[in-house]
């Protein structure tokens, strides 16, 4: 078996996930990897700040489905609060993809 912590069921359940809309996306400036995003959860939007630049544009980022903590408590980062954290996949050689979601998902709904 596997050295890696396991974790009651439990543990997971109390992080919540939604599909949103990436309405928004835009470097900030003076740094390398942040760029932040508007998302649409559709009965609310907010801003995430996600460290992806090095590996995308904001313009490969803008109209993207993708999977979001929402409950997680805010965080200041280079100067912005960031409101939910991007689920990404990476590699063991730190490239990173996105986890895209087609039209068919709607905004807003719970990931589990």
């Amino acid at each position: 078996m596997s050295t890696q912590e396991l974790f009651d069921v439990e543990e997971f359940w109390k992080f919540k996930m939604r599909v949103g809309l990436v309405r928004s996306a835009e470097r900030i400036p003076r740094t390398r990897k942040l760029i932040k995003l508007s998302v649409d959860f559709g009965d609310e939007s907010r801003i995430v700040v996600a460290g992806i630049g090095d590996q995308y544009q904001p313009e490969d980022l803008m109209g993207k489905k993708m999977i979001f903590v929402v409950n997680l408590k805010p965080k200041r980062i280079a100067d912005v609060e960031s409101q939910a954290m991007l689920i990404v996949a990476e590699e063991a050689d730190g490239r990173v993809h996105l986890i895209t979601l087609g039209d068919e998902v709607s905004v807003g709904c719970k990931v589990w």
